[in-house]
């Protein structure tokens, strides 16, 4: 069977582990056992996670678990592997179960996680121009001057220099189906996405028209838990419908989904 992954991380002996921490703290030490002229600062400086946190996880200081970046980062680093969906499958145990619990629809996606290209997304102009790029009509330089003026045509160009564009024709195209960005941009994306919403243009003789809810009330933990597993159920179901070839056509749809608490705590925290 080939396997499109470095081979070093192939050869890496399994062991049982009991926490994501501990997975970290293996895979890690593995790597650098592996690698003797590298150190805790060199994998920080190539993966973007600080050196205090490398070091934490390492000595078992982090009092919470790591976030789902603080783990792509590293691991999308020492496997050399962009795709979440394969990461998964490199380290079964602890961090394929945090990964599919915390993403869920990264197991059945093939989307591309590129530290380099998280930065640059970043900018709202660049990101927003990139996740237009990445839907299957594309999008043509025009459509980015009427969005976001010369700026974001500025920001088209340095994309297609860097390589993360490609122009076919009038149109542009990331250089990946589908990608999964910092999870610790998501509030921010979220707002830049939000402003899209038009409900001014709502048509009662249109069965296409936009959709928007907000619903909050007291729950148990247990409601909690329910609503949270029909909202992943819906959207696997959804993810499905949206990559399906037969349903790509014009519009370029976007979903927005949070659950959270209005309040300082978490749900957990409760």
């Amino acid at each position: 069977m080939n396997m499109d992954v470095n081979s070093d991380v192939v050869k890496i002996p399994m062991r049982k582990c009991d926490s994501v921490v501990e997975h970290l703290q293996f895979v890690i030490s593995d790597y650098l056992e592996r690698k003797p002229h590298l150190n805790l600062s060199g994998i920080s400086k190539k993966c973007s996670v600080s050196e205090p946190t490398l070091r934490r996880i390492m000595k078992g200081q982090i009092k919470t678990l790591p976030t789902v970046t603080t783990v792509l980062d590293i691991l999308t680093y020492i496997s050399n592997e962009k795709k979440p969906s394969k990461i998964i499958k490199l380290y079964p145990g602890p961090i394929a179960d945090f990964l599919k619990e915390t993403t869920p629809y990264v197991d059945d996606c093939d989307t591309d996680y590129n530290i380099e290209l998280n930065r640059i997304l970043k900018n709202p102009v660049k990101y927003l121009t990139y996740k237009l790029a990445s839907n299957s009509s594309g999008v043509s330089e025009d459509k980015v001057r009427e969005l976001f003026g010369s700026l974001g045509v500025k920001s088209l160009f340095s994309m297609v220099d860097k390589g993360y564009l490609t122009q076919k024709g009038k149109y542009y195209y990331s250089s990946s189906k589908s990608f999964t960005s910092n999870h610790t941009d998501f509030v921010e994306n979220f707002k830049t996405v939000a402003d899209f919403i038009k409900p001014e243009k709502l048509s009662p003789r249109s069965r296409v028209n936009p959709f928007f809810r907000n619903f909050s009330n007291s729950v148990t933990p247990e409601a909690y838990e329910e609503i949270v597993k029909i909202q992943k159920k819906a959207m696997t179901k959804i993810a499905q419908i949206m990559t399906n070839e037969d349903n790509q056509g014009e519009i370029p749809l976007f979903l927005l989904l949070a659950i959270d608490t209005l309040d300082n705590k978490a749900p957990h925290e409760f």
